[in-house]
């Protein structure tokens, strides 16, 4: 019975001092290793990515409405 058994294929993980340089793995996918954009990762629950998506458009609105608002001033002011 023990003949029938395979062995499960495991990840091999380099230790941390062989490890190249990945000091850009956050920064693009292409690298080995990607950290996920914006925050979501992979395997990431569902709240936690709905609750980065609407911070990021929350965060945008706002950027588009202060440059509105400081637009409107500026232009106030010059006449």
């Amino acid at each position: 019975m023990s003949e029938d058994i395979r062995p499960l294929s495991v990840i091999k993980r380099t230790p941390p001092d062989e490890k190249e340089d990945t000091s850009d793995s956050c920064t693009s996918c292409g690298s080995k290793g990607c950290c996920g954009g914006f925050g979501i990762k992979v395997g990431s629950e569902k709240d936690v990515v709905y609750r980065n998506v609407f911070i990021y458009m929350l965060m945008g609105t706002t950027i588009i409405i202060v440059a509105y608002i400081i637009k409107n001033i500026l232009s106030y002011i010059t006449g």
